[in-house]
Parts: structure tokens; C-alpha cells; sequence
């Protein structure tokens, strides 16, 4: 099976589970949340609330408890990241994409921080989105083009493109474990830090390997050190 047959295949799962994926838009500008709203719900996703202002977006939360948020970054502003995390350990489930349409580096810095799970520019196309939600669905974390070529302009270190890929092809779970091999931690440690059994922490380190396409386990802390910054 080629990659482009792969792909395909991919994508028509994640279109059957697109309903249950349920979203919630809270963008600054009425006009733009409507339209965003209305694109996805066109592309069969499950677009659950809108919101234009940051307790209103916080309160949805909430109350739908929605497994994606794509949040505008000037509809929360520092204060706003600060109750996101709040909310993140409230809510866990909740997955946080940033969409940002006027750069604010410091702002960018702080959701990068903070652990938001996909990162979008207003010129991105739906391409982009889509892909982004299909990745975020999968425990991954997206970086658009846009908002890669955004950071370049700032003069930001950027990973390259196929180590981007090679990371999104992992969990959350998957993502931390390979941090902690890049620190030097063995399997026993990193059962007893994650609270997990030996064979499972010898298992995900297998299942990292055979992703990132690795021909041994051996070679994961040469990799993970070489990436440990955007993990």
C-alpha cells in the first residue's frame, strides 16, 4: 500500500469520526466566528458553541466540556492563557488550537508554553485547519505553515519540516516519554515517574521507535536529544 493510498484511507476514518469531534470557535469578530462556524459544520464537524468573548468561551467550556477549542489569540490576551490553563486541568479532554490573525510574539511564546495542541495564521487556508483538527484528534500536535513561516520572521528557531512530521506521528503520552529518554531516564524510571508498568514503558518506547521509523530503540536518545526543544 503506497502513501498516497495510506493517506486516503486516514482520511476517510477521521471524516466517520468527524461528528463526534465536537468543537468549540471562539473568536474576537462576530462575522468571522459565524463563518468559521458554518465552514465546519459544512465539513461534517461538530461545531458545539460560538463564542466572541473570553468568559463566554470559558463558561461553554464548561458547560460542553468540548474536545477542541480554537481559540483567537486576541480574544484572550495573557490573562486569558493564564485561566485556559486553569481550565486545561479541569478539563483535560479539552484540546486548545491557537489561531492568531494579528502576531504578537510574546502571545505566541506564552500558548507555545502552555502546551496548546495545534497553532494556526489567518492565511492558512482550510487545508490547513482540517489537517490540523485531524492531527489534534489523534493526540498529535499541528503547526501550520503559516504560523512556521510567522516564527521565521521573528527570527524563531523552527524545527524542520520533516522532524515536524515525524513528532505529529506521536501521542501525548508517547511525546513525554521521548522526553524523558532525551534527560537520560530509563524504562524502570519512566514506569515510576508516569505511574505505569515496566512493559508498558518498554512498549511505548517500541511503538516511538517503529514511528519515527527508527531501526532500534537504541537510536531513540540520540533522537530525542536532537529534538528535545519542541517536545
Amino acid at each position: 500500500m503506497n502513501n498516497s493510498t495510506i493517506s486516503q484511507e486516514a482520511n476517510k476514518k477521521f471524516a466517520i469520526r468527524r461528528r463526534d469531534f465536537s468543537i468549540l470557535v471562539a473568536q474576537s469578530e462576530l462575522f468571522t466566528c459565524e463563518v468559521l462556524s458554518q465552514l465546519l459544520k459544512e465539513q461534517g464537524y461538530n461545531v458545539v458553541g460560538r463564542a466572541v468573548e473570553m468568559e463566554d468561551t470559558l463558561q461553554q467550556i464548561r458547560v460542553k466540556r468540548p474536545q477542541c477549542v480554537i481559540l483567537e489569540s486576541e480574544i484572550s490576551g495573557q490573562r486569558g492563557f493564564e485561566i485556559v490553563q486553569e481550565m486545561r486541568q479541569a478539563n483535560p479532554q479539552t484540546k486548545f488550537i491557537l489561531y492568531t490573525s494579528k502576531p504578537d510574539l510574546r502571545i505566541v511564546a506564552n500558548a507555545m508554553q502552555m502546551g496548546f495542541y495545534g497553532f494556526l495564521y489567518a492565511s492558512d487556508g482550510l487545508d490547513e485547519l482540517y489537517r490540523c483538527f485531524q492531527t489534534v484528534s489523534d493526540g498529535g500536535c499541528y503547526y501550520s505553515n503559516g504560523f512556521m513561516n510567522l516564527l521565521r520572521n521573528y527570527g524563531v528557531e523552527v524545527m524542520a519540516e520533516q522532524t515536524r512530521k515525524e513528532l505529529n506521528r506521536l501521542t501525548e503520552r508517547e511525546r513525554e516519554v521521548l522526553r524523558m529518554i532525551a534527560y537520560g531516564h530509563t524504562a524502570t524510571e519512566i514506569a515510576e515517574v508516569l505511574g505505569i508498568s515496566y512493559r508498558t514503558a518498554v512498549n511505548h518506547k517500541t511503538h516511538i521507535a517503529r514511528k519515527l521509523e527508527l531501526s532500534s530503540c537504541r537510536q531513540l536518545p540520540r533522537y530525542g536529544i536532537a529534538v528535545k526543544n519542541y517536545l
